[in-house]
């Protein structure tokens, strides 16, 4: 399989649709919810799902030169938040790793501060962005929203909780 690479690296949604142009939705069709542990395979990474203290949601790693990169998430997150968390790594890979020598040998752990809890960390808003976008693309949620779907309706439509549909909605000024 040759190499996937995501080229619009200009918004995390610009990104975020091009990951999905080039994995799941080739034909511009689009299942819901996206699979974003599926994205990540079709990119060459591999998901790993690991007891992880309760402090760390997800990391990349690569522990044996030549091997896949993997995105390990937390399983005692809810299903909901373990996909948000894949597709969070996903974008940290997109903008930051997919470049990166299959030679290297590496594990990323993202500080879980003050500063990353506000949300003001660069790396981490550009990869929360990305994974909103990737999970619940605009054009999709402001179509359904506009049919008058629920916010509940939405939130299982796309697999996520209710949190980050709310979060969503507001950021795509829909409310």
């Amino acid at each position: 399989m040759s190499k996937i690479t995501v080229d619009d690296l200009s918004t995390p949604a610009a990104a975020a649709t091009e990951t999905l142009l080039k994995t799941v939705a080739p034909d511009g069709y689009l299942n819901l919810p996206v699979d974003p542990a599926r994205v990540a395979e079709l990119l060459g990474l591999q998901p790993q799902k690991l007891m992880l203290d309760f402090d760390v949601d997800g990391l990349l790693v690569r522990d044996k030169k030549g091997e896949p990169l993997k995105v390990v998430f937390n399983a005692h997150a809810s299903p909901q938040r373990q996909r948000f968390i894949v597709a969070h790594e996903i974008g940290h890979w997109v903008h930051e790793y997919q470049n990166e020598s299959d030679d290297s040998v590496f594990g990323v752990v993202e500080d879980r501060d003050d500063t990353s809890s506000r949300r003001i960390y660069g790396e981490e808003v550009w990869a929360n962005r990305f994974a909103a976008a990737l999970l619940m693309p605009a054009a999709i949620v402001r179509r359904h929203w506009g049919e008058g779907r629920t916010r509940d309706e939405l939130a299982e439509m796309f697999g996520v909780s209710r949190r980050s549909m709310d979060v969503r909605i507001a950021t795509l000024g829909l409310q």
